[in-house]
């Protein structure tokens, strides 16, 4: 029985791995017999004696002319869905003629021209494609949907003013084949680029989210300064008031406060935790959150929102910025 069982899901499987998908498959599944149909019509019948019925003509089928005689029918008809460039990376545009992508700049710290050149690079040897650099742009093969023998170009054009570079491809059209091939291998080949450039951007930024962050105490203006800006400042805020014994008890995000209440440690739990314990009373306090740009700040106040002492800010100042430091802290 076991064997049997074997010998069927293996039949299952062969008959499976023969099936194409809807990506390749460009012709409808079953036959075209149907084009080799005649309309074969024979005249009423008139009874002797009876008078022949008046017929509307309404709904005759005209002749078809010849530029429909000359459109594709039956196999050469392509089911296929279509592709598109899809704006996949956030703050992504697609171009007007659908051919590639505005890509806009996000950080500060390396150029965006050669953020998507390094990009670039990673994907076509993730791909295994054969590659070299040329000017602005590079040549490529490659297969997302087609050929692994497709020949691709890449051409990188920054516009200083929108602080934005187009990433722009085209297939050869020696090896592409009719327009609608071509068309579907670019869009393809892009959509799989922005997919390795979003899952790159993901993981900078994960790691990003688990490094050291610097605070410092700016005792004149009674705050403290974050040295990251708005975004991570709030995640990583937020993420360790509940290990300090803070219970959050409402957050806005878009207007940047954090309401909680202060239960307090033990003394043992700090210890545990090896940080400066945090002696302060136990009650409810708001904590406000400022954009400073490339930094953050941060500000407490009581329930009556009313700026608490320069010893409760500081003490609070030293317990987090050691827990600030801290990514072994985050969840």
């Amino acid at each position: 029985m076991k064997t049997k069982n074997m010998v069927m899901g293996l039949l299952a499987l062969s008959v499976l791995a023969g099936c194409s998908n809807p990506e390749t498959r460009a012709q409808a599944n079953r036959g075209f017999d149907y084009q080799d149909s005649t309309l074969r019509t024979t005249p009423l019948l008139i009874p002797a004696g009876l008078e022949a019925p008046n017929f509307n003509n309404e709904y005759v089928m005209p002749k078809p002319s010849e530029a429909g005689l000359r459109g594709v029918t039956g196999k050469d008809v392509d089911v296929r869905p279509p592709t598109q460039v899809l704006p996949l990376v956030r703050g992504t545009e697609v171009l007007e003629n659908g051919s590639g992508l505005w890509f806009y700049q996000q950080r500060l710290d390396q150029p965006l021209e050669q953020e998507l050149n390094q990009a670039l690079e990673a994907f076509l040897k993730g791909q295994k494609s054969e590659y070299s650099q040329a000017g602005q742009g590079w040549r490529s093969n490659g297969k997302a949907i087609g050929s692994a023998e497709q020949q691709f170009s890449w051409q990188l054009r920054p516009d200083t003013v929108r602080r934005a570079v187009a990433v722009q491809i085209s297939a050869d059209d020696k090896s592409s084949g009719p327009a609608q091939d071509k068309q579907r291998a670019e869009a393809s080949m892009m959509n799989a680029f922005s997919l390795s450039y979003q899952r790159a951007l993901t993981q900078q930024k994960n790691l990003l989210d688990r490094s050291p962050i610097k605070l410092t105490l700016d005792e004149a203006q009674g705050r403290l300064l974050v040295a990251e800006g708005y975004d991570r400042s709030w995640k990583r805020l937020i993420t360790l008031l509940p290990t300090l014994g803070f219970d959050l008890t409402n957050r806005q995000q878009a207007l940047g406060y954090v309401d909680v209440e202060f239960d307090g440690l033990s003394k043992g739990k700090w210890r545990d935790l090896s940080l400066p314990m945090l002696n302060i009373p136990e009650q409810k306090y708001r904590i406000q959150l400022g954009d400073l740009g490339e930094q953050s700040s941060i500000t407490l106040s009581d329930k009556n929102k009313i700026p608490v002492s320069a010893d409760i800010l500081s003490k609070v100042a030293t317990t987090l910025t050691d827990a600030f430091q801290r990514t072994d802290l985050l969840r």
